[in-house]
């Protein structure tokens, strides 16, 4: 088990956790935080490719990789080197969102997204456990952009430690299914209207330029608009259930209706932000039936 976002742990093995992925689902048991009585939870899915993995040699690096290119996910598992290092990612287009965590040591998660308030997002990283702007210290991409076949490490121990183990996160764009891309805020209640061709039913959103809250809100636990039940991942509190981190997800994107109040910054200052979006009823293309 890994704890996400908020923590910084290294892997942990327990007992009382996640038994078992099933087809439809997850067996749990009774562990505190995921299992508590009385308490409400909510998890989001990505489905691999059925735990089967594939021995991955496209970088310096032979990586073993999950991957599901239809959807445009796959789970990266290498050992780092110490220096600079490309390592292959299973998917046939180049991620736009990558999350490299340090299995072995305590260490934050690190976010590349194809959205910066620059021109180079490979100069870039976040941390889930941070609220900070994205940073360009040190070279956690090798200042490197992914490609088709591969992402690229710097020699720090971030994203590639000599004989550590690594695991990341990679997703792409899938048209009609995932987006992911940048916005300008308005620090208006009549906030901006983001496009990504498709209803959302999920959407994390982080300021790039301003030090704020990773901010996740889905159709889930806000059934009809505006969604406004949101999380922030880089803390551990409850959820909020905020008018200042409202938005409507309608039938091409979504549309902030929160800020400029109270949390509302965290979605609608004047700044720029990153956002991942992911499809209420996916649509494959003309005369394809929408899929869940």
């Amino acid at each position: 088990q890994l704890r996400l976002t908020a923590a910084t742990d290294a892997e942990l093995r327990i007992s009382d956790g996640l038994q078992k992925f099933l087809k439809g689902g997850s067996q749990i048991e009774d562990r505190p935080g995921l299992n508590t009585a009385s308490s409400s939870y909510v998890a989001w899915n990505w489905v691999a490719n059925k735990g089967t993995t594939a021995s991955n040699s496209n970088g310096s690096i032979t990586s073993t990789v999950q991957a599901n290119t239809t959807s445009g996910f796959s789970i990266v598992q290498y050992t780092g080197t110490g220096s600079a290092a490309t390592i292959g990612h299973g998917l046939s287009t180049a991620p736009t969102f990558i999350a490299v965590k340090n299995l072995d040591d305590t260490s934050s998660w690190y976010v590349y997204m194809n959205a910066t308030r620059a021109n180079n997002a490979n100069t870039y990283y976040m941390r889930f456990d941070s609220d900070d702007s994205q940073s360009d210290t040190g070279a956690v991409w090798n200042d490197t952009s992914p490609t088709s076949t591969v992402f690229s490490v710097g020699g720090e121990d971030t994203s590639n430690k000599a004989s550590t183990n690594f695991i990341a996160y990679c997703w792409t764009d899938i048209e009609s299914y995932s987006k992911i891309g940048q916005y300008t805020g308005n620090n208006n209640d009549d906030g901006p209207f983001v496009y990504t061709n498709f209803k959302p039913s999920f959407v994390l959103i982080k300021g790039l330029d301003v030090g704020n809250h990773w901010v996740i809100l889905d159709s889930t636990r806000s059934t009809i608009n505006p969604v406004q039940k949101a999380l922030k991942p880089n803390l551990t509190q409850a959820e909020d259930d905020d008018a200042n981190m409202a938005i409507d997800f309608v039938s091409n994107g979504f549309k902030i209706r929160g800020g400029p109040s109270g949390d509302g910054g965290n979605i609608n200052g004047s700044y720029i932000y990153g956002y991942m979006a992911f499809a209420e009823a996916p649509f494959f293309g003309d005369g394809v039936s929408p899929v869940t």
